[in-house]
């Protein structure tokens, strides 16, 4: 169990600290595609026109 909390404490260690960056309102995020609740894929660039918050959750 000690070997495996090391490991797991050297791999975040190792990790570049951009990768645990958090986005800040108004700042700028790359375009990408996602399913909505019917199939169809919506691009974020669709909203460029407005304010966009987007909420992530676990489900199961």
């Amino acid at each position: 169990m000690k070997k495996l909390l090391g490991v797991l404490i050297l791999s975040f260690a190792l990790v570049p600290a951009a990768a645990f960056a958090e986005y800040m309102v108004g700042d700028h995020v790359e375009d990408f595609t996602l399913p909505d609740t019917s199939g169809n894929m919506v691009s974020l660039y669709d909203y460029s026109d407005y304010i966009v918050v987007i909420p992530f959750w676990e489900s199961g």
